[in-house]
């Protein structure tokens, strides 16, 4: 796992609220930071039928998968439905899509850290 600014490990101590890109070796980057908005992952999927929720059992919980394809919607529903949405949300949305042009892989899979 890496710190926010992705230098190095991030320990349970230091872990913070957001959520994390998890790659194939079950390591942790930090894609966005919550804010005090409600909101959550898995409010992706319930808003705009995109990706889907899954179980995974490193870090035990729920995974948000979501393919290449469904990345660009989620923008373009982000972009449009901004108004609708809480700020939080939608920023979460534009950091997910942001965070795919620096990785690899189809689909891409996120975690919730609370």
């Amino acid at each position: 796992m890496h710190d926010e600014e992705g230098k190095g490990p991030v320990t349970e101590e230091v872990r913070i609220s957001g959520v994390y890109y998890l790659d194939a070796d079950a390591d942790l980057t930090l894609v966005h930071t919550y804010t005090d908005d409600d909101y959550e992952l898995s409010d992706i999927v319930e808003l705009f039928a995109l990706g889907k929720m899954e179980s995974t059992s490193v870090p035990p919980g729920a995974a948000f998968s979501i393919s290449r394809a469904d990345l660009r919607r989620l923008k373009v529903h982000a972009d449009a439905e901004s108004f609708d949405h809480p700020e939080g949300f939608i920023e979460m949305c534009l950091d997910i899509y942001r965070f795919e042009d620096e990785t690899a892989g189809d689909p891409l899979r996120f975690v919730s850290v609370e």
